[in-house]
């Protein structure tokens, strides 16, 4: 059984195809705008790993010649220890 189709009803069928596709561009055209912005936030994300990766270094560099409290307190024991041996005076009591 054919269907006939009315050059009306046609040009609405076309005018619905022609509707979804500007649609389905202007979808398109928001992830391009949308991908563009994540390569800008990605690239800024690469400039943070790379000063964090610095910042890292850094630390490691510091640690390498740290010397800790207790080391630190033990030390300054001795040398008073040693200074009031010795019978030095530091000035500080």
């Amino acid at each position: 059984m054919e269907q006939k189709i009315t050059i009306e009803e046609l040009a609405v069928m076309i005018k619905r195809g022609f509707d979804e596709t500007a649609k389905k561009i202007d979808v398109d055209k928001r992830f391009e705008s949308m991908d563009k912005r994540f390569d800008g936030v990605d690239r800024r994300l690469d400039h943070i790993d790379a000063r964090l990766n610095t910042i890292e270094h850094d630390i490691q560099e510091i640690r390498v010649d740290m010397v800790h409290r207790h080391e630190f307190e033990d030390a300054l024991a001795r040398i008073k220890y040693v200074e009031r041996k010795l019978g030095i005076e530091n000035g500080v009591e």
